[in-house]
């Protein structure tokens, strides 16, 4: 296990206790190889005390996984109380992997069963669908006036470059598994096959390039907004071909539609390129966001919004 990481860069180390499918899945990041150490301790063959690990390495945080144990020894136990009262933080891998990825640790087992964790009982209450909606509606129309003479400057661009419908259709899901119309401005070709875009895909004009690249395309959502198909942040909705192909592949996909899809969302400022191969993340981004939502969040992803428009999608 120990070569799934590089032990030289940090001064600090932590400490994990058991290993298991979702401890693998936080190795195998590039980004935690870059930022920790890890120390390994196994529960049911180690003897030494955890407290010589800690005082030795310079432990700070110990990160346990129990979901392969029966029990958890008392002698275990009483260590890892004494450790957290020394001030050493305990993390549960999963809080882990959400704490240093922001994303809920999604794993299916070869077997085609799924190692599941706290991830049925998220979901936004009454009150949070009633705040949203209430900063969705003020949101759009506020914005609305500014948003109109841009969509229109477009639909003219567009127009100009590209005869035909200045502005796009299509089916997607939404809240509840509910198929509605979203509305964007055209930025492809009025013939092409579908399908997910593209690095420099041939199908997009030349205005539709920058249309995309700066998001002005999707202001036609507001609408789609204000008629409560959708939500400004939210999981982005995808074609309904899409998530039957997606439920197929990962059974908790269908859980995004625990909340209305948004114009923008924690897995788009995340992954601002991401492609199909990215999919899992995706779907981890967009359920840690239901699982975690507060209005502090939503304006954290509007911030990371703005930053990734002004930087053409760069994070």
């Amino acid at each position: 296990m120990k070569n799934y990481l590089n032990l030289s860069r940090s001064p600090e180390r932590y400490l994990f206790i058991n290993v298991s499918s979702i401890s693998e899945k936080i190795f195998k990041d590039s980004n935690f190889n870059k930022t920790y150490k890890a120390v390994f301790f196994n529960s049911k063959t180690d003897n030494k005390n955890i407290l010589e690990y800690i005082n030795k390495l310079n432990v700070k945080t110990i990160v346990i996984e129990t979901s392969d144990l029966n029990h958890l020894p008392e002698k275990i136990t009483n260590e890892i109380i004494e450790a957290k009262l020394q001030g050493i933080h305990v993390f549960e891998v999963h809080e882990f992997y959400e704490k240093i990825n922001g994303r809920i640790p999604l794993v299916k087992l070869e077997s085609d069963e799924y190692l599941a964790d706290d991830v049925f009982s998220i979901g936004l209450d009454k009150l949070d669908f009633l705040f949203k909606r209430t900063i969705d509606i003020i949101i759009s129309l506020l914005f609305l006036p500014f948003a109109l003479f841009i969509i229109l400057l477009g639909c003219i661009s567009i127009f100009i470059n590209s005869p035909g419908n200045v502005f796009f259709s299509q089916e997607r899901v939404g809240k509840n598994s509910k198929k509605f119309k979203i509305y964007k401005l055209r930025t492809m070709t009025k013939k092409h096959d579908g399908g997910y875009t593209k690095d420099k895909d041939d199908r997009l004009f030349a205005v539709g390039k920058f249309l995309r690249k700066t998001k002005i395309d999707e202001l036609p959502q507001l609408f789609n907004v204000l008629n409560g198909d959708m939500s400004i942040i939210g999981p982005r909705p995808e074609r309904p071909k899409y998530v039957k192909e997606s439920v197929a592949e990962n059974s908790y996909f269908d859980l995004r539609h625990l909340v209305k899809p948004g114009i923008t969302g924690w897995a788009q400022v995340n992954l601002p390129k991401a492609t199909p191969k990215d999919n899992l993340k995706k779907l981890e981004y967009d359920l840690y966001y239901i699982k975690s939502y507060t209005p502090y969040l939503d304006f954290k992803i509007l911030i990371k919004t703005i930053k990734v428009v002004l930087t053409f999608n760069s994070n």
